[in-house]
């Protein structure tokens, strides 16, 4: 047996090793940064530190996607040379993709050469998106691309490009690259070149200033002022090699484009950075230099500002968001299927109680009782048996008349009013105002033999608030967004329900079997946001028919003062006959009007349902009553909830 002192130095190294793992925006991108400065300057063809950077950039990336290593080689001078790609590819549902690169080599021949700037940023910002983007559910794939060789002439971008098949080039949705982030007075993102003849390829630009707007990032774009570089566009780096493909094309630098000769070639004001440019010199393109000119805090906040940006940007350009959305506003839905079950079981639980009463009292023929009164419920986000569901109240109020109508026959109506909330992850809510109105029948002479059923209608109005939350694994939030909505639902139910008491004196027990038919439906419904990630669906029905065969016992215990109890209790099996829900759910994402189907998950056709509750009668007037419900063996859990209610006698 450990002993308490190692069990404790156990659990704490546990938690500091969870807690280390754990990283913000920015945070896995200097990681990286600091090992390919510091352990792998000069990373060029050829060279032992360009060999540790391709293996340290492929171990930055994650252990969620294919990786792979692309050789390629070429001739220059009369000589043949050879470098090397890192390529990580995710697949999507769809065969369609997106490229994000970087080059992670620096300038030949100056094995000094740090390269913090040219392009140990770009480099590093990609491993973090990489890592953000890693084990989600993408729709469009994710190819993520670390080349070498782009100081000799974009050499690994091409023999990427030159490689594709005819489909690859076909699915290629767009590219991004990402080049010198850190040096440049101000950020920016810039379309292709090929944006000029035909602008609709500038869109992916455009998507990207409008996130930078939204996320109060200060980004800007290429203003045009000399004519060789069109307004909006970019060039220069790994990019070109994919304009020849007809798509979309980003490039992502820091820059200062209203200086110096007007080409973006001079990237900054600051004195301490003589010339204005660091490119591809080792005394000044180093961490010294530029954290004296800039400040650690620079070079953090652009780690920070461009992971935020960039993982925003691939995760809707894969359409990550919106398969989550898709996932996320399914369960919303179920909540919805759900709610209205445990509605409708309320005011079964009601006449049932109602039942047990008449069937212990004695009544007049031609006699007419009733009741009003209020009751709530609770249920926790676990049971006795089980998977975690939403917790939830129930807040109700009703009332009930019945007619003696013969020695054998009871008939009345009820209509009861409940308000509720379901609490949904991320603190998300769904609030419900329900209407049930009901008429039931009891067939029992006082004998052992009974019948009762009812026939009920309801209202609901639902309101949802739903926290679209989406995390990278052991990192930050990438998403976080409120989206609400509210529509109706109308519940019909036809039930019958019968059984034999056995007597044993002050006690009754015995078999019963039932029938219960509920059809649902739910209507149009759409979140009000205007936002992508918003959803809608058209009007859901379905069915319930339950079968249940249990054994039931009631009581009758005198008590001082004039009061009674009432215990009572019931186990039964249930076996569902009908759709009980829907399996699966088609959603319209607001972003691009396609629907997409959220798997609810099938419906349990066979548990067990028990009950344990007790009516006390303080006076022929005044009751309480409380009462314990759940499933059991439940592949959703048990379910379970409290429920308590005074009741007023009339």
């Amino acid at each position: 047996m450990l002993k308490p002192l190692t069990l404790a130095v156990s659990l704490a190294g546990v938690l500091l090793s969870t807690q280390a793992l754990a990283y913000e925006y920015g945070e896995h991108a200097a990681t990286t940064l600091d090992k390919l400065i510091n352990d792998y300057p000069g990373r060029y063809r050829g060279t032992r530190n360009f060999a540790g950077a391709a293996d340290w950039m492929q171990s930055q990336m994650g252990s969620a996607y294919d990786i792979s290593r692309q050789d390629f080689s070429w001739t220059a001078g009369g000589s043949s040379r050879s470098s090397q790609n890192v390529v990580a590819y995710a697949a999507g549902t769809k065969p369609q993709y997106v490229v994000v690169g970087a080059h992670f080599d620096t300038y030949f021949g100056r094995p000094t050469l740090q390269g913090l700037d040219d392009n140990g940023s770009g480099a590093s910002v990609l491993t973090e998106i990489a890592r953000n983007l890693g084990g989600l559910q993408l729709e469009n794939g994710l190819q993520v691309v670390g080349f070498g060789a782009e100081e000799e002439g974009l050499r690994g971008s091409r023999a990427f490009v030159d490689s594709l098949s005819a489909s690859q080039r076909a699915n290629m949705l767009a590219m991004i690259n990402l080049d010198s982030l850190i040096t440049g007075d101000m950020m920016y993102a810039h379309a292709g070149q090929n944006s000029t003849a035909n602008p609709t390829l500038a869109s992916l630009r455009e998507h990207t200033l409008q996130i930078a707007k939204e996320l109060q990032i200060n980004l800007f774009t290429n203003p045009g002022l000399d004519p060789a570089y069109p307004a909006g566009t970019g060039c220069c780096s790994d990019g070109e090699a994919f304009e020849g493909l007809n798509i979309p094309i980003l490039y992502i630098e820091a820059t200062n484009w209203e200086i110096g000769d007007l080409d973006g070639y001079t990237q900054t004001t600051n004195p301490a950075i003589p010339g204005g440019s660091t490119w591809h010199d080792p005394t000044e393109d180093n961490k010294a230099v530029l954290t004296n000119a800039f400040g650690q805090e620079r070079i953090d906040q652009r780690l920070r500002d461009y992971s935020r940006l960039l993982s925003r940007l691939v995760l809707e350009l894969t359409n990550a968001d919106l398969l989550a959305s898709t996932a996320s506003g399914g369960a919303v839905v179920r909540n919805q299927q759900d709610h209205l079950q445990r509605q409708h079981q309320a005011m079964v639980r009601l006449h049932d109680r109602r039942w047990l009463t008449l069937q212990a009292m004695g009544r007049e023929v031609g006699s007419f009782d009733g009741e009003i009164g209020i009751d709530g419920e609770y249920s926790p986000d676990s049971g006795f048996d089980s998977a975690p569901n939403p917790e939830a109240r129930r807040l109700g109020v009703h009332a009930l008349g019945d007619y003696q109508l013969n020695s054998s026959l009871n008939l009345g109506a009820s209509l009861s009013y409940q308000n509720g909330r379901d609490k949904l992850e991320h603190r998300g809510k769904l609030d419900s105002d329900t209407w049930q109105a009901a008429v039931y029948a009891l067939l029992n002479d006082g004998g052992p033999q009974w019948l009762a059923g009812d026939l009920s209608v309801g209202r609901t109005s639902f309101e949802s608030k739903r926290n679209l939350v989406i995390q990278a694994n052991g990192g930050p939030v990438l998403l976080n967004q409120k989206l609400t909505g509210d529509t109706d639902a109308l519940t019909l139910g036809a039930r019958v329900l019968g059984g034999y008491d056995l007597d044993f004196g002050a006690i009754k027990s015995g078999p019963f079997a039932g029938l219960d038919y509920t059809h649902y439906r739910i209507d149009q419904f759409h979140e009000k946001q205007d936002l992508r990630t918003a959803l809608s669906y058209e009007e859901q029905s379905f069915d319930s028919l339950e079968a249940s065969l249990g054994w039931r016992v009631r009581g009758a215990v005198a008590l001082p003062y004039g009061m009674s109890l009432l215990p009572y209790g019931d186990l039964a099996w249930v076996k569902e006959l009908g759709d009980g829900r829907l399996d699966d759910l088609d959603l319209t994402s607001r972003a691009d009007g396609q629907v997409r189907v959220a798997r609810l998950g099938g419906v349990d056709k066979s548990f067990g349902r028990a009950q344990l509750g007790s009516q006390l009668a303080i006076t022929p007037q005044l009751g309480l009553y409380a009462e314990v419900n759940g499933r059991i063996g439940h592949a959703e859990g048990s379910q379970t909830g409290y429920s308590l209610g005074v009741q007023w006698q009339f």
